[in-house]
């Protein structure tokens, strides 16, 4: 069937295809702005179709052109899109095996055409360094990834192998059969050849189309749950986030403990220093803060210079101790202008699953009113929330000293 296929139209699909591939991912990387990898792949893929079809119509064109030149292009087409792969990644970009691969390809190429005129050797040559370079394309790709990224990164990894072998196999059957009968066997390889190439020349252009989507939907999904000075949970996904941790953990039977905290004098800073500075100390504050938490522990913004810490599977006492280090840690660390430090302190608010279950709003509404009482007491310190059959006639006076203290500023 292959050998029934009429090559040249072959060759004028491939490079309709082609167009229209390098077409499309020169449009994405225009509007990819600082997207990296897009413009490599674009570049990489106008290259291999210049390749495909000088090669395509190389009974027409002078095989300086049609044999030495085209398989330079693509060798340095494969060569840039494996550039790309490594640059959307954040990886290092190695241009100097590109260069050498393609460079080494011309040479072959031309001592086996105008030196020693050699079909089969140019065929076998060609066909393997194309495919280890394929094959280093799905190297980077074949790996294990988070989902949706995951789905991408195999999609065109798995692509890239299937070009790799494919060429491969047309370099195995070249030394095998083109020896004998050159003749008989070039047109069926060359129409499958085409044909393979127009599927992968799809493939990998969907391909990469598909990972900066999926990067692009993350990075929103990101954005749209943390708060964007400090980076943190903002308050709708610290909410389901933590509703969900206090579920399992209520499953499982293991205490997590919820810490309000509370920037001291936080509207002095802003007024003395101006908010640009307000929004430096909270970031300092945020990072004081993570470097006192493990990974599981969830880090959210509440409000204002309100943040909420939720620590599961420690208790009242293990959670009190890290509290009590993370005030520590802020009092003796302020933040750095240009001029002089700017102090900080914080009022914290503890409270445990263990005396008041595992309902996220009421271990808010509880951590909140221990807050105030540390508030009240004189800032800078570490409160328990209260018992829950404690009475709590006072809590109310607490509460309300503590608004006079933060009107009053004192």
């Amino acid at each position: 069937m292959p050998g029934e296929l009429d090559v040249v139209t072959l060759g004028v699909a491939l490079s309709l295809v082609t167009l229209s591939m390098t077409l499309l991912l020169c449009v994405a990387a225009w509007h990819a702005g600082s997207e990296k990898g897009l413009r490599h792949w674009a570049l990489g893929n106008f290259a291999i179709m210049l390749g495909l079809v000088l090669n395509v119509y190389q009974d027409h064109i002078h095989h300086g052109l049609s044999v030495v030149f085209a398989y330079t292009l693509m060798t340095l087409g494969i060569g840039v899109t494996w550039l790309g792969i490594r640059a959307f990644k954040g990886q290092t970009q190695p241009q100097t095996g590109p260069v050498i691969a393609a460079l080494t390809v011309m040479l072959l190429m031309w001592v086996f055409r105008f030196h020693i005129d050699h079909v089969p050797a140019r065929i076998v040559i060609s066909s393997v360094i194309l495919s280890g370079m394929s094959l280093l394309c799905a190297r980077e790709l074949l790996i294990p990834a988070e989902q949706p990224m995951r789905t991408a990164y195999w999609f065109t990894g798995f692509t890239a192998l299937f070009c790799a072998v494919g060429l491969a196999f047309r370099a195995a059957l070249s030394f095998t059969f083109l020896p004998s009968s050159p003749e008989a066997s070039l047109v069926p390889m060359q129409s499958v050849t085409l044909l393979g190439a127009m599927v992968a020349q799809i493939g990998l252009a969907c391909g990469f189309i598909l990972m900066t989507h999926y990067r692009t939907t993350i990075a929103l999904h990101h954005l749209s749950e943390r708060d964007a000075l400090t980076n943190t949970l903002n308050r709708r996904s610290l909410q389901e986030q933590a509703s969900a941790v206090l579920e399992l953990a209520n499953q499982q039977a293991y205490p997590t403990t919820l810490i309000m905290l509370d920037a001291d004098h936080f509207k002095r800073i802003n007024d003395k220093f101006g908010h640009q500075t307000g929004d430096a100390v909270l970031c300092h504050l945020v990072g004081r803060v993570r470097q006192h938490l493990r990974n599981d522990d969830l880090l959210g913004r509440f409000g204002g210079e309100e943040f909420i810490l939720l620590l599961p599977g420690l208790d009242t006492e293990s959670a009190v101790q890290v509290a009590e280090r993370i005030r520590q840690a802020l009092c003796a660390q302020p933040w750095q202008n240009d001029e002089i430090p700017v102090a900080l302190s914080v009022s914290m608010g503890v409270a445990c699953t263990d005396q008041h279950g595992y309902s996220f709003d009421t271990l808010v509404g509880v951590a909140d009113a221990a807050l105030y009482r540390a508030k009240a007491l004189g800032r800078n310190r570490v409160e328990l929330a209260s018992e829950p059959d404690q009475e709590l006639q006072d809590e109310m006076a607490l509460r309300l000293l503590s608004q006079f203290r933060h009107n009053l500023d004192v």
